[in-house]
């Protein structure tokens, strides 16, 4: 607990915190999830909220300690142990133990402040209410009490029950085995008029910018608890409108009586029982509170509030962690575009715009060309809680017109937890169907004949006019010029550069999947497929690391330049590489930054700087091999994927039947061929962003100069509809504003909130079937998708996102959510990897397969499941993770095995 010892044990809400103490996770470790969240609240936020004070963990331990019950301090620190002695006899004990004098005393002083009021006693545990796991309700809290000695067998009470066994039961289930710390809140009641809770997100509808108000007259706690029905209302904040209130009959409220402490029921007079609890302004202020809460937070949020003499307070709020979509008809997924980068993370709206535009145009088209879609669909893509989805509802309806369509063999291919029981949506062979499914079958095959006839043509088009674009002075334009550039370019230029991209993903999805098909019906081993589409010689995701490599072998190669890239600081060196040096291979850099600058640690985030831009993160990667032993060269490894290639590509010719093995090889090099050329054209897909990034940029320099827009970064919180518009002049300035602030909001909303992979009606907390236990072949091993083969064992290294990646070490198991291209220099040191998201042509998969290093992907909750630091062995040539026997995790992290078993 030396995280707790320095902080007061008892700290009132206007207390200053201890000097470095004010972090999230040291102001969690002390207040607890409640005292945590209402300290921000009033101290961060500046949010309305009743005067409190925090009994701290630190509290409890040094009670605890003054009463020598050291055993029950030990069992905090592992919380999966048997209890020490028995629940009744824990508490018993700390019934009578003596609170120190020091504790009774600030409590006391609080008291004093507030002498007419009434108290509650709230537990705050530091593992509760937190975004993935809540313990609501597993700790006690104590209402109404007045005098201290009330108050002291309160805080008793409320520290008994975290010994309970309800406590135990759930850490077992969530596999939390962090140490336990219980604070308590005891915080002023307030006689509330009117009083409800508030969904920043309505849990069961999933609406994300509605808001969903409960409110009743009186107290609370009749409401929790389900006394009185409350009046509903519904607020769209990004609309500024109210979209429904059902108003309740009355024949209650809750009050309480100041003689006596406890509250009861009263009957409601004539008049409030149709009488509305909130007017029109006070839903639109409260729905400002809340939306105010929630983009400080970042994520979805239920709050509890009161009203009284016409001001509202904030009494809690806590991350709302389960929805249901009863509001969002269809299917809706973010596969691919998790690993393609684009909703790996929150999405500006200028970029969903974009995806948007290239999507509705093309998904549709491209089903129509396969007679498969209707014309009636033109909603391909919508964007849910910050980020873009794609419309699986209706991809699965237009594909179900094809023979042998299986909706859970669909589904998991793309690292889709189904929701349904068996094999869901099965289409039948018969007669239309089969002419479906030959037409389709025809349409793909020739599309995919002149995709690779007319690609080398394209690619090299492309490269002409971007280096074009790179001669281009877009700050030397006039107004009128750039922004009739910036029409041109996004409207026709761009959107032909990724809508070629696309049309090539779709065809190599489908290519894939009826060369996958047609394997499976010989005698090849599956498990073994993924190796098929590896040793890819010279694809463009693998040259720049290559070329890093090479920069690598001349630095070493020459003692002085070893000397100043080993001993200089990134920030020296990149000084040093702005004042144009050209000794130590400056010049080097230089020229690898004009040809690779294009990329970013986030591709698809337009916010984020180019390498060409800031090239901090190349001098970083350069670094960072120097430092790696030659076994990490991914050129060498390359060479020993291709061989590993070469003997499964042997073998599944002699699987194949002796008439077809002619066919089976043509297809295999078609595949191949297809896969390396969506490689490429990606790569050309991220070099024109470098040149919609930096036209875009300019744009918003001439509109914050005349005030159309306020700051920096504002552009990309208009669609691009909106921002042509302006070019335009058909949007006015203020029209512009309001649209950046709504936009912005509607961003920090869920600006760190992990969203469901899948959205809509079969999919939420209230609609699913499947679970993670559904994927699971033992006690200790998950299921995902076979990514990359072999099998590992090493140390987990649960990672949040890039920023996060610099805790990776060599040899570790990359746990994350998704990667996208910019994880591409970290995989060399790994030694294997495991996504929540993918199938086996995302982004993890193709780039662990080039450096033979085993994946395992779609592992649903994965960075929940593992933590961080333990040992764990995957399995990639059967997608499974085997979790080491919890009770010998206790120095994983001194330990640090990985042998990789070779598969071929």
């Amino acid at each position: 607990m030396s995280d707790t010892t320095h902080f007061p044990l008892v700290i009132h809400w206007n207390q200053p915190l201890p000097d470095s103490a004010g972090s999230p996770l040291l102001l969690r470790k002390n207040l607890g999830g409640k005292g945590a969240a209402l300290w921000d609240l009033l101290n961060v936020m500046c949010m309305p909220v009743p005067q409190f004070c925090c009994i701290t963990a630190s509290a409890f331990t040094a009670t605890l300690e003054h009463n020598n019950l050291h055993a029950l301090i030990d069992w905090l620190d592992h919380p999966t142990q048997p209890l020490p002695m028995s629940e009744q006899n824990i508490r018993s004990r700390i019934l009578n133990c003596d609170i120190p004098g020091t504790i009774i005393s600030e409590i006391t002083t609080f008291l004093q402040q507030y002498p007419d009021n009434y108290f509650a006693v709230r537990s705050s545990g530091t593992v509760e209410d937190g975004t993935e796991a809540s313990f609501a309700g597993l700790f006690q809290s104590i209402l109404n009490v007045r005098h201290l000695p009330d108050v002291l067998d309160a805080v008793k009470n409320c520290w008994c029950s975290l010994f309970n066994e309800r406590v135990q039961t759930y850490m077992s289930k969530q596999r939390t085995s962090v140490p336990l710390g219980l604070a308590l809140v005891l915080q002023r009641l307030v006689p509330a008029e009117k009083s409800g809770v508030l969904f920043t997100v309505d849990p069961v509808r999933g609406a994300d910018t509605e808001i969903l108000i409960e409110a009743t007259f009186g107290l609370g706690e009749a409401l929790v608890s389900g006394a009185v029905t409350p009046d509903l209302y519904r607020y769209d904040w990004y609309r500024e409108s109210e979209c429904e209130r059902v108003i309740a009959e009355k024949e209650y409220q809750c009050v309480r009586i100041d003689s006596a402490p406890f509250i009861q029921l009263e009957p409601i007079d004539a008049q409030q029982a149709t009488q509305p609890v909130l007017s029109t302004q006070e839903v639109s202020e409260l729905a400002r509170l809340g939306l105010s809460i929630q983009t400080q937070t970042g994520f979805p949020v239920d709050i509890e509030w009161a009203l009284v003499n016409n001001e509202f307070f904030i009494l809690q709020s806590r991350p709302i962690t389960q929805f249901g979509y009863a509001a969002i008809p269809g299917e809706w997924t973010t596969a691919d575009y998790r690993d393609g980068g684009v909703s790996s993370s929150i999405c500006t709206p200028y970029m969903a715009s974009l995806y948007k535009y290239v999507i509705d145009s093309t998904m549709g088209a491209y089903l129509q060309r396969l007679h498969l879609a209707e014309k009636t669909v033109n909603v391909w893509q919508r964007s849910f809680f910050g980020r873009p989805y794609w419309n699986l509802g209706e991809v699965k309806k237009c594909l179900a017109k094809i023979p042998g369509f299986n909706e859970r063999v669909f589904d998991e291919g793309l690292g889709i937890t189904p929701r349904y029981k068996g094999d869901g949506m099965v289409t039948r062979t018969t007669l239309k169907t089969l002419v479906n499914g030959i037409r389709t079958l025809t349409t793909i095959n020739a599309s995919v004949k002149r995709k690779l006839r007319e690609s080398p043509q394209f690619a090299k088009q492309q490269r002409a006019r971007l280096q074009q674009l790179a001669a281009t002075d877009f700050s030397a334009m006039p107004d009128a010029d750039l922004f009739s550039c910036y029409e041109t370019f996004i409207q026709q230029e761009y959107f032909v550069s990724e809508s070629t991209y696309f049309d090539f993903i779709y065809d190599n999805t489908n290519l894939n999947g009826l060369f996958k098909d047609e394997v499976e019906k010989t005698s090849f081993d599956m498990s073994q497929f993924p190796l098929l589409l590896s040793g890819l010689s010279g694809v463009s995701h693998m040259t720049p690391i290559e070329h890093l490599w090479k920069l690598r072998d001349q630095i070493l190669a020459q003692k002085d330049t070893r000397n100043y890239w080993l001993d200089s600081s990134i920030t020296k060196i990149v000084e040093d590489l702005n004042d144009n040096r050209q000794e130590y291979h400056l010049d080097d850099v230089r020229r690898y930054l004009d040809t690779f600058g294009h990329h970013s640690r986030q591709e698809l985030d337009l916010l984020v700087p180019r390498y060409v831009e800031n090239p901090t993160y190349v001098i970083e990667q350069l670094k960072e091999v120097l430092l790696q032993s030659t076994d990490k060269d991914p050129r060498s490894r390359n060479d020993a994927q291709q061989s590993k290639n070469q003997a499964v590509k042997e073998a599944l010719i002699q699987a194949a039947p002796l008439l077809k093995r002619r066919s089976f090889k043509r297809k295999l090099d078609q595949v191949r061929e297809f896969l390396w050329w969506r490689e490429e054209l990606r790569d050309l897909s991220v070099q024109f962003y470098l040149y919609v990034r930096k036209i875009t940029v300019e744009v918003e320099k001439r509109l914050l100069k005349t005030g159309i827009l306020q700051q920096p970064n504002d552009v990309f919180f208009l669609e691009m509809a909106d921002l042509i518009a302006i070019v335009r002049g058909n949007m006015k300035a203020e029209e512009a504003r309001k649209a950046v602030i709504r936009n912005r909001h509607y961003y920090l909303s869920f600006a760190h909130y992990d969203i469901a992979d899948e959205v809509g009606e079969r999919h939420g907390s209230f609609a699913g079937i499947s679970t993670l236990q559904d994927h699971q072949y033992d006690t200790n091993a998950i299921k995902g998708v076979a990514g990359s083969p072999g099998t590992v064992t090493g140390i987990a290294r649960v990672i949040a996102d890039i920023d996060d990646a610099d805790r990776l070490q060599p040899e570790d198991i990359l746990v994350t959510r998704c990667t996208d291209p910019g994880w591409t220099p970290k995989f060399s040191m790994l030694s294997g990897v495991v996504t929540e998201t993918g199938g086996i042509l995302s982004h993890a998969a193709v780039i662990c397969r080039e450096y033979g290093i085993p994946a395992v992907l779609a592992v649903k909750h994965a960075t929940r499941t593992i933590k961080d630091g333990e040992t764990i062995t995957i399995d990639g040539s059967h997608g499974r993770v085997i979790l080491a026997d919890p009770s010998s995790q206790e120095n994983s992290s001194a330990s640090r095995t990985a042998e990789t078993e070779a598969t071929v």
